[in-house]
């Protein structure tokens, strides 16, 4: 079954009333589909609605602007749920069924907004009256589909908003870039790449004037990493170790895995740009989806509420993600944001086509509107690792990836992206109606890579990708909390208020006019565009700006 018609949505994050409740995605053409065993694992989620989005939306303008009485009040998990969070008699009614149908039921959350389920296919087929194949496929892993439209049980009608999680486009989300082997950039101090020290120096990042360590950063993963790993990178940068705690989301282990590459990169980019962070929390979901792990993982953030800022080195395409998973992402992120959570996330790696490799396609989660969506630059210094000049990361055309970056196909044009009621996409061909990404950028050229060890791909290598770029961003970040902080500010929040208001005005940003991100694609020009959106900063010359209120 094709995707419908692309759904616009309103700024609030309402989608329209024609979106598919099951999120039905196509399987690759030309591919090979087999019949899913019937004790195949599978994870499930129902999602509902908030009781009051319209609400809940406005709470999070309003919490998130320095003109509001409301600014930098952030709620408790406890709180969100009280005042917006989804129906408790529709929530326990549909834990109960799922236990009645012999299927595994996750945790309590306080926003009530989603039941996760575990069993197997022969459960789900049985249960949704469908049939499922797997397949493979070589740039996105293993996927699933079903064989025939799925049927709703009459004892969820009317109390949920989505079923995710029963398809899939692939397992193989990360975004990470590694020079190709036999690569060896002469680019930094690092080895095979820039050293913690020259991102900080190119992007000129004072150190953390709060010396109690106050800012917990959120890493999403889908594996773990080997300790050894960190121990070698510490050692190699006389870094003092940043503690980290491994949380497995919805059951998940947090062991090492096909994702550890991305893991590494992650770890190693934001503890290098602030080495002083008072604590990583990994949240690793290797179970299900990629759309199911991602949802599950911003619900379990939310309700934990320790983190400062996340970071999500990950992505599809809109379209290999689905309207519905798309919708629940956003009910989570409007719960981060009234949090006070700062997220920012990788705009993708392979232009403005995407993961699809055809047309133009914008990334989810990094084209949500919730989200501050990084792209990527080729970064040059001088002799002295101080920045030179940025390009837009474009190597296409030998196989290396090029920042992703376009309009979204779901969600209509956010009021942060206009001035004086037009888009700042306008002059270098975005949207005038719909979101455009990125919204800044940073390093994330294979040739111009962060300097990484990971024993998976024998040692130290140079890596790359918008997987740099988000972690770099996400690292300076915890910095300007911990300068806001300080200064007895609220910390920072959903970043697009502040960064968008500073941006249109603002001339300290380093303003990426050279390049293109496909052909088709968008070319960069003076001001916002849809490759590197306002571009890099100097962050101690913008400090002043994001130190008032």
């Amino acid at each position: 079954m094709a995707l419908p018609a692309a759904v616009f949505l309103a700024s609030s994050g309402a989608f329209a009333a024609t979106d598919d409740l099951f999120g039905r995605i196509d399987a690759p053409t030309g591919v090979a589909q087999t019949a899913m065993p019937d004790a195949t694992p599978m994870y499930v989620i129902l999602s509902l609605p908030l009781t009051n989005a319209a609400g809940a939306a406005q709470f999070g303008v309003d919490v998130s602007d320095p003109d509001s009485p409301t600014y930098g009040h952030y709620l408790t998990p406890a709180q969100f749920g009280a005042r917006f969070g989804a129906n408790k008699s529709d929530y326990e009614g549909l834990r109960k069924w799922a236990k009645a149908n012999g299927l595994k039921v996750g945790a309590r959350t306080s926003s009530r907004t989603t039941v996760s389920l575990s069993g197997t296919a022969a459960q789900f087929a049985s249960l949704f009256n469908t049939r499922f194949a797997s397949f493979e496929t070589a740039a996105h892993g293993q996927g699933y589909v079903m064989l025939k439209d799925p049927q709703l049980p009459k004892a969820l009608a009317g109390k949920i908003d989505g079923v995710i999680g029963l398809e899939s486009a692939g397992d193989r989300a990360w975004l990470a870039r590694p020079a190709k082997k036999g690569i060896n950039p002469d680019v930094g101090t690092g080895i095979d790449g820039y050293a913690p020290t020259d991102i900080r120096t190119a992007y000129d990042v004072p150190a953390q004037t709060n010396s109690n360590k106050t800012e917990v950063l959120a890493l999403f993963e889908e594996s773990g990493y080997p300790t050894s790993d960190m121990t070698t990178y510490y050692n190699q940068y006389k870094l003092t170790p940043v503690p980290v705690k491994l949380i497995g989301v919805n059951g998940s282990g947090t062991g090492a895995g096909g994702a550890t590459i991305e893991t590494d990169l992650d770890l190693q980019a934001a503890i290098g740009v602030n080495p002083n962070l008072s604590q990583i929390l990994m949240y690793i979901d290797a179970n299900g989806s990629f759309s199911s792990q991602l949802v599950n993982s911003f619900n379990q953030i939310a309700q934990d509420d320790q983190a400062t800022v996340l970071s999500v080195s990950y992505g599809l395409d809109e379209n290999q993600q689905g309207q519905t998973a798309a919708k629940a992402e956003n009910t989570a992120l409007t719960q981060l944001q009234a949090e006070g959570i700062t997220v920012f996330v990788s705009s993708g790696d392979d232009g403005a086509a995407g993961r699809e490799g055809t047309g133009l396609n914008a990334p989810d989660p990094g084209s949500q509107p919730l989200i501050t969506s990084v792209g990527g630059t080729r970064l040059n210094v001088k002799s002295n690792e101080a920045w030179s000049s940025e390009t837009v990361w474009n190597d296409l055309s030998n196989g290396h990836g090029a920042t992703g970056g376009g309009v979204s196909k779901f969600w209509k044009i956010p009021k942060y992206q206009l001035l004086k009621g037009k888009s700042v996409a306008l002059a270098n061909g975005g949207s005038a109606t719909m979101r455009n990404v990125p919204d800044i950028a940073a390093d994330a050229d294979p040739y111009t890579p962060y300097s990484e060890y990971c024993g998976c791909y024998g040692g130290w290598f140079g890596d790359g990708g918008t997987s740099l770029s988000a972690p770099i961003w996400a690292g300076m970040a915890t910095i300007i909390n911990a300068n806001r902080v300080n200064a007895g500010l609220p910390r920072l929040g959903f970043f697009n208020t502040a960064l968008y208001k500073i941006a249109k005005t603002e001339k300290k940003f380093h303003d990426i006019t050279q390049g293109n991100n496909g052909s088709p694609g968008y070319t960069a020009g003076k001001g916002y565009d849809n490759d590197t959106g306002f571009g890099s900063i100097d962050l101690d010359h913008l400090m002043p700006k994001l130190l008032k209120k």
